[in-house]
């Protein structure tokens, strides 16, 4: 089986958030099934059988996928994220070109999109040069630290269901630097909450209150035989409930 390169920061990516469960795993099953070139052959009902019930929804992939026949998809961004700038000297990357030429997917490269890509690998570069020179994220240059949390604020922001001070918001985030995987997995659970829900959400704090009192801590309550809310889950962001 071929090894390839995954991306790590692809769960902080806009994009690969607002995906569903199943569309997640359909990008995963494309990545995967792909030849060397980035071209995947159709398969409807493989796909199918892998996963159950999926409904493709071509406007959640726009420009990441090309249908370059009506039987074979091409994945632009594959080639620039594995191979960088194609090398016709490079024995690997001759077959590459030699197929992408063949199925006629060469000319989406042609047409420069191999450039931002470049610059992203190359801000990648920087960065892990930054990390490696640091022995923890306080010693990472400020501006680079900076833009870690607007990242990861955006995606908690976009999850709030009280959008009021965002500026305020933000820098109580960079202060607190909080967890974004505790936080979003929290918002999930008093989102759905009786406190949150009644009375069209007046009971919903503030972002920034939300922040500056850690309420991504919030111990989940759960419901026992009894209807008793008063028993917290055990652990602070899972865990397995006992009930009475």
């Amino acid at each position: 089986m071929p090894k390839r390169f995954t991306a790590t920061e692809k769960w902080m990516d806009p994009w690969f958030c607002g995906l569903c469960a199943f569309d997640k795993l359909f990008w995963f099953y494309l990545l995967d099934n792909c030849n060397h070139a980035g071209i995947w052959q159709v398969n409807w009902p493989l796909v199918k059988f892998y996963i159950q019930g999926y409904k493709f929804d071509a406007n959640k992939f726009k420009d990441r996928i090309i249908a370059i026949s009506d039987d074979k998809w091409f994945i632009p961004k594959f080639i620039e994220f594995q191979y960088g700038n194609l090398k016709p000297e490079n024995r690997a990357h001759a077959s590459v070109l030699s197929i992408l030429k063949k199925e006629g997917a060469y000319e989406v490269l042609d047409r420069g999109l191999q450039g931002p890509m470049d610059m992203d690998k190359d801000m990648d570069k920087d960065m892990d040069k930054d990390m490696d020179k640091a022995k923890d994220k306080d010693k990472i240059p400020k501006d680079k630290v900076k833009n870690i949390y607007i990242i990861e604020f955006e995606q908690f922001w976009k999850q709030y269901p009280k959008k009021v001070g965002k500026d305020k918001a933000l820098e109580s985030w960079n202060k607190k630097k909080p967890n974004l995987e505790h936080c979003l997995k929290t918002l999930a659970w008093q989102k759905e909450s009786e406190q949150w829900n009644k009375d069209k959400g007046q009971f919903i704090p503030m972002p920034t209150t939300w922040i500056n009192q850690g309420r991504w801590n919030d111990e989940q309550p759960i419901v026992d035989n009894r209807g008793d809310f008063s028993k917290p889950i055990k652990g602070k962001y899972s865990g397995t409930a006992e009930v009475f």
